[in-house]
């Protein structure tokens, strides 16, 4: 007997949920913005202010920052480690977008450094009362960024291992995509070991390309949805023509037009509802 599509009173509502959630909030400047947060070890009594040296020329209209607020005297000596086109990112700006930050720690300890002027690639600058100090070796940065600076040591070192940090990044989205659309999986009539193994293996491969992708991204997406939408929607789209290609020629079960319209709605399911995931899981994937 011909098996009929899937019921439209058991696909409907998944559908409506996710439509449902594609109403957020917007607002301006919500595109994601590079950052980096830098974590001291080794550090000296004191007050310790910190910034980032980059290379370039100093703004001629630095952007209104609070140093206002520091202590002078130690903003002085942060600023002796300029020169030969060093130049402080934060306190006293390069030429071109503003960076945001402080050069006092914030309440966890940590300083954070973030917008669209953030360079590239810059030295760590610290600096006491009786002492300033820059990492002799640039620091190149992912989009999304977690050091360590050994006060001491005079060195930058990532806060995790790359290889455990892609494995963490990739587990927050595989997990939930393998849950959502393995249930739509389930719900479209796929039964046979071979088809359960073809979509493992498809959408472990499309999840590890999205992070090779956009990975360092991945963590800024998680705070608001149309954010989310802005970094993901184009590489989701990729992901659907693939998954569909490889579901068309290596599924046995059902049309043609079953299983690409399976891609489409899990595609789709997975894309919305794998907001929440990312979004609950923000804060882990910021700190790696």
């Amino acid at each position: 007997m011909k098996q009929n599509a899937p019921s439209l009173a058991r696909v409907f509502p998944v559908l409506l949920l996710c439509m449902l959630c594609l109403v957020p909030t917007a607002y301006a400047d919500i595109g994601p913005k590079p950052e980096v947060t830098i974590t001291v070890v080794n550090a000296p009594e004191g007050v310790l202010y910190l910034d980032l040296l980059a290379q370039g020329e100093p703004t001629d209209q630095p952007y209104s920052n609070s140093n206002g607020e520091c202590d002078p005297a130690l903003l002085d000596n942060l600023r002796s480690l300029e020169g030969d086109g060093w130049v402080l990112a934060y306190t006293t700006g390069t030429k071109g977008p503003p960076v945001f930050g402080d050069v006092r720690p914030r309440e966890d300890g940590t300083w954070r450094f973030s917008y669209v002027g953030l360079p590239e690639s810059f030295r760590v600058a610290a600096a006491t009362a009786d002492e300033a100090k820059a990492a002799e070796v640039s620091y190149t940065r992912d989009f999304v960024d977690n050091i360590v600076y050994d006060w001491q040591a005079n060195t930058v070192r990532e806060a995790t291992p790359p290889p455990l940090r892609f494995l963490v990044r990739l587990a927050a989205t595989l997990i939930p995509t393998l849950l959502i659309e393995g249930a739509l999986f389930w719900l479209f009539g796929f039964r046979d070991r071979r088809g359960w193994l073809v979509f493992l293996a498809v959408n472990t491969a499309t999840q590890v390309g999205l992070h090779l992708a956009v990975g360092s991204i991945l963590p800024q997406a998680g705070w608001h949805f149309l954010n989310y939408t802005l970094t993901i929607l184009i590489p989701e789209l990729i992901i659907w023509a693939a998954e569909a290609a490889a579901y068309a020629f290596l599924l046995r079960e059902h049309s043609r037009g079953r299983r690409v319209g399976y891609a489409f709605a899990a595609n789709f399911a997975s894309f919305v509802l794998g907001y929440f995931p990312l979004h609950l899981l923000y804060d882990l994937l910021r700190s790696l």
